[in-house]
């Protein structure tokens, strides 16, 4: 059901006249986007009190707007979320409007939208791969270092479910066999991939040759056309996943992976929290940025696996982009150097490093284990995936856990 009306913006179109127009930089991680708020409204709230709020905010905005000059309108309404006891909209809103809004006591948070990012970097029936290009499969079935065959079982994640919020999936790759498809688009209306962050996500997931998780179901939700959108975007299609695994009663079956990371936000915090609540779990990349990944959400979450990213000789990838660290990480997994599907067509490929690497190696784990072990609520597989971690391996973890990731088949 459709709670909110939208204001419709006026349009006018301005001669711009300069002799010189300046050079922008590219926005940056956690950089605000002008005009443009995520408003949290009070938990639980019915859809009738959620419409009288929404009544009032249109009063208040048009008052608003025909007040001020176009130049400084808001949108409006742009995003409307729904998930459980986490509700709430976001668009762009004048000044005024927003220090009305923080009045009603109906309005638990606001907070101005920002830039959120990509995180790559400038024992049944055991079958064995040979090596590939991909190390992390040797890593993540190995307990010794310098493993290269990948060593799983032929579940190999049947019957499970990957829910990729990213940039999209190149679905007709081979490396998926039929098994990926395009189920929702937050940003527009453009469903393939044109940046290849998706596709090569999705492939460490879920790809016939470089896969975990080789027979998982990959689902694309879209949130970033290229490798960088808005937090409100992101949220929206972090919200359509947890409320179509839940429609579906797949909360055992299905993890939610996030290769993306923006500032510190308590409304990322409660939407995990929420997810978390109603049984679905997420896992997100701790960062790029060398710091402590408290200070990046969704890394931040504690309801979420937070997977940092290490090289070949099992250190922390450090440095100016190196993974981010702290007690908020709970696990590493390989990162650097990974090759995987790529979204120029169906046989591409490419490697990338990053954080954004190593977390779907832990989400395609989670769809391994459910494969092989049955189904698994998010609280159980994330026990599980922790007590079966590689202890004493990670180097220069900097106050993080000392897990490695692995699928357990007694390497």
């Amino acid at each position: 059901m459709q709670f909110f009306t939208r204001v419709i913006a006026l349009a006018a179109a301005v001669p711009f006249l300069a002799q010189a127009t300046p050079v922008k930089r590219a926005p940056a991680i956690g950089d605000a986007v002008p005009g443009k708020y995520i408003v949290q409204l009070k938990s639980g709230m019915s859809g009738i009190s959620v419409a009288a709020h929404h009544a009032k905010l249109v009063k208040i905005h048009a008052a608003n707007i025909h007040r001020r000059s176009l130049e400084e309108e808001g949108a409006g309404v742009e995003h409307e979320y729904n998930m459980g006891k986490f509700v709430g909209y976001s668009g762009g809103f004048d000044a005024a409007t927003i220090e009305e809004l923080k009045a009603m006591p109906e309005v638990v948070n606001i907070e101005e939208d920002s830039i959120m990012t990509t995180l790559e970097l400038d024992a049944r029936d055991m079958t064995t791969q040979s090596a590939v290009d991909n190390w992390g499969l040797g890593s993540i079935s190995s307990r010794k270092r310098g493993a290269t065959d990948y060593i799983y079982d032929n579940t190999a994640g049947d019957g499970s479910f990957n829910y990729i919020v990213d940039t999209g999936v190149r679905a007709s790759h081979k490396e998926f066999g039929g098994r990926a498809s395009i189920a929702y688009n937050a940003v527009n209306t453009k469903d393939q991939d044109t940046a290849g962050h998706g596709t090569h996500v999705a492939g460490i997931i879920g790809g016939s040759t470089y896969g975990v998780a080789k027979k998982t179901t990959i689902l694309s939700v879209k949130v970033f056309e290229g490798n960088s959108g808005t937090t409100a975007t992101v949220i929206k299609g972090f919200e359509w996943a947890v409320n179509d695994i839940v429609a579906k009663s797949r909360q055992t079956k299905a993890v939610i992976n996030m290769s993306l990371g923006g500032a510190g936000s308590t409304t990322w915090d409660a939407a995990v929290t929420e997810a978390w609540e109603q049984g679905v779990l997420a896992v997100v990349a701790s960062g790029n940025e060398n710091v402590d990944a408290s200070t990046r959400s969704p890394a931040r979450s504690p309801e979420a696996i937070t997977v940092g990213n290490v090289q070949s000789n099992d250190a922390r990838y450090a440095g100016s982009q190196g993974s981010n660290y702290g007690s908020g990480v709970d696990i590493f997994a390989a990162g650097t150097g990974i090759v995987s599907s790529w979204y120029t067509s169906d046989s591409a490929t490419q490697s990338l490093s990053g954080t954004s690497m190593a977390s779907p190696h832990v989400a395609g784990l989670v769809s391994y284990i459910r494969g092989l072990e049955g189904a698994m609520s998010a609280e159980d597989v994330t026990a599980r995936v922790l007590a079966l971690a590689t202890t004493g391996r990670v180097t220069d973890r900097r106050g993080s856990a000392d897990r490695l990731a692995y699928n357990g088949n007694g390497r």
